[in-house]
C-alpha cells in the first residue's frame, strides 16, 4: 500500500494550453498551431493524501458535497472527466520556442501537393504503378516531403513491395520521427518481411507518440494471426464528481468497486477545494495534471486492496487488477500520461523530452501492445 502513495515522488506537472481547431482537410493540409507545456519536475513534490485523509477534509470543508448513486455510462465517465480540449495537427512538426517543444504543422509545397492530389485516385483504385510515379515525381521535387515518401512507400507496400516501401518509410522517419503514421507503416513493413522484434518496437513507438491511434488498434483486431492485441483503457472510471450550484456532486456507480467511490471523493476535494489545488500544483487553475490523476488514482487503488484484504470485495473489476500491477511497476505516471493526458490532448507526448517518451515506450511494450499467443515476438 505505501508503495502506491509513493508515486508521488515520480510525479510531473502536466498543463495544457488550448488551440484553434484547424481547418478541415484531407491529404495534406495546414492547420493552426497546437501546444502544450514539456513535462517538467515540480520543485517541491507534493505528498499524495490518504483516502481517510481526502474524506477528512471534505467533512470538514463548508462546501456542500453530496453523495449520490448513479449508474456509469458504457466504459465509465473517462469521457466527462477529460474531454479533448487541444486539437490534433495533421502533420505535426516539432519545434523549440523558449525551452518547450511546440508542434506547428509541417509547412506545405504546392507544386508536391498537386501531384499527391492527382495520384490519389489512382492509388484508390490499385492503380500502385501509376500512383507510385507520381508519388516518386513529388519527393524530387520536394525532397523534405515526408509524408510524400510516405506515400511513396504505401503505393510500393501495396504493390508487395515490402522491401522498397520500408526504404521510403524509413525515408520519412529521417525527416519527422514525430508522425505516429510513419511508425505504424514502417512497422507493417518489417512484419510483412519478417522482422517481427523490429515491426514490434516500431508499432510500439506509433502508439508512445498517439495513444489514442484508432488505425493501428483496428490492425491488430483484423490481424490475429500475429499474435498481439492493443489493450483496452484500464482508467475506466465509476466515479465521477461535478459542481451543482454551490456544492459538489459526488457520484459513485454502486454496481462497482468501492475503490471509485474513493476516486470520486478525491476527485470532489480538487473540484472543491482550491486550496488544495493551489497546494499541489501551485496554481488555483483548473487543468490536466498528472498529480491529481495520481492522488485520485492512488487512493482508488488503496481502497481497493484493502476491501480485498478484509474479504469485503472480491476483484471483479479488471481495472483495479491491472492498475495494481502497474503501480506495482513503478509505472503508473505512464499510464497517466498514456491513458488520460492523450484524451485532454491526443498528441501531448510530443511535447515531452526523450526520457519521459523512453518510459512510455516501455509502458507500452509491457502493458498495451502485448502477446496473446500465436507467433512469439
Amino acid at each position: 500500500m505505501n508503495r502506491l502513495l509513493l508515486v508521488a515522488g515520480c510525479a510531473f506537472v502536466l498543463g495544457c494550453a488550448s488551440t484553434q481547431k484547424p481547418a478541415a482537410a484531407s491529404r495534406p493540409e495546414a492547420s493552426q498551431p497546437a501546444r502544450a507545456t514539456e513535462a517538467e519536475a515540480a520543485p517541491e513534490r507534493p505528498r499524495l493524501l490518504s483516502p481517510a485523509e481526502i474524506a477528512k477534509r471534505l467533512e470538514e470543508s463548508p462546501v456542500a458535497y453530496k453523495v449520490e448513486g448513479k449508474d456509469s455510462p458504457r466504459g465509465g465517465w473517462a469521457d466527462a472527466l477529460w474531454p479533448q480540449r487541444v486539437e490534433e495537427a495533421q502533420f505535426p512538426r516539432v519545434v523549440m520556442q523558449d525551452g518547450e517543444r511546440i508542434i506547428r504543422e509541417w509547412p506545405e509545397n504546392p507544386d508536391a501537393r498537386k501531384l499527391l492530389d492527382e495520384a490519389e485516385p489512382l492509388f484508390r483504385e490499385k492503380k500502385y504503378a501509376e500512383a507510385g510515379k507520381l508519388y516518386a515525381r513529388a519527393t524530387e521535387v520536394c525532397p523534405d516531403c515526408y509524408m510524400a515518401w510516405n506515400f511513396r512507400g504505401d503505393a510500393a507496400y501495396f504493390a508487395d513491395d515490402a522491401a522498397t516501401a520500408l526504404e521510403h518509410y524509413q525515408k520519412a522517419i529521417e525527416l519527422n520521427p514525430n508522425d505516429h503514421r510513419s511508425w505504424f507503416f514502417l512497422g507493417n513493413a518489417l512484419g510483412k518481411l519478417g522482422r517481427f522484434e523490429e515491426a514490434l518496437d516500431a508499432w510500439a513507438q506509433c502508439l508512445t507518440l498517439n495513444p489514442r491511434y484508432a488505425v493501428i488498434r483496428q490492425f491488430f483486431r483484423n490481424n490475429s494471426h500475429l499474435g498481439l492485441v492493443v489493450r483496452e483503457d484500464a482508467i475506466t472510471p465509476r466515479g465521477y464528481a461535478e459542481r451543482t450550484g454551490e456544492g459538489v456532486s459526488i457520484q459513485f456507480d454502486p454496481n462497482h468497486d468501492l475503490g471509485w467511490f474513493a476516486f470520486a471523493n478525491c476527485k470532489a476535494l480538487w473540484i472543491g477545494e482550491p486550496s488544495h489545488r493551489k497546494e499541489m500544483t501551485g496554481t488555483t487553475e483548473e487543468h490536466f495534471n498528472s498529480i491529481e490523476e495520481l492522488e485520485c488514482l492512488g487512493a482508488a487503488l488503496v481502497v481497493h486492496e484493502d476491501q480485498k484484504r478484509q474479504g469485503k470485495t472480491e476483484s471483479s473489476d479488471a481495472a483495479f487488477d491491472r492498475l495494481y500491477d502497474v503501480a506495482n511497476d513503478g509505472m503508473l505516471l505512464e499510464a497517466v500520461l498514456f491513458e488520460v493526458g492523450s484524451r485532454v490532448h491526443p498528441q501531448i507526448v510530443l511535447t515531452l523530452d526523450d526520457a519521459v517518451r523512453q518510459r512510455l515506450k516501455a509502458y507500452v511494450r509491457k502493458h498495451v501492445l502485448v502477446p496473446v499467443g500465436g507467433i512469439d515476438l
